[in-house]
């Protein structure tokens, strides 16, 4: 729940403070899960990236939803299951 509360809190100052989300990554230190995909699709940003594993559902909605996903990002590489054309 705690990273849940992290996005809200994350999305929600960059909001109050006028800022454009389509020009930003997310990223989150746990595992991607539906619900987070859910909340950056609604915030319009475009990349969400994690240090841990996608759930299949999150998979799911990424691709549907155009959204960039990526995880296990350490040590310099990542895996990219949705969205690989915003990837250089």
């Amino acid at each position: 729940m705690g990273r849940h509360n992290a996005m809200d809190k994350a999305i929600g100052r960059q909001l109050l403070d006028g800022r454009r989300l389509n020009q930003y990554v997310a990223c989150v230190s746990g595992r991607l899960s539906f619900e987070l995909v859910q909340k950056v699709v609604v915030a319009r940003i475009p990349v969400l990236v994690g240090v841990g594993a996608p759930t299949s559902l999150a998979v799911s909605l990424a691709q549907d939803r155009n959204l960039t996903l990526a995880g296990f990002a350490r040590n310099g590489r990542v895996n990219v299951y949705t969205g690989g054309r915003r990837v250089i």
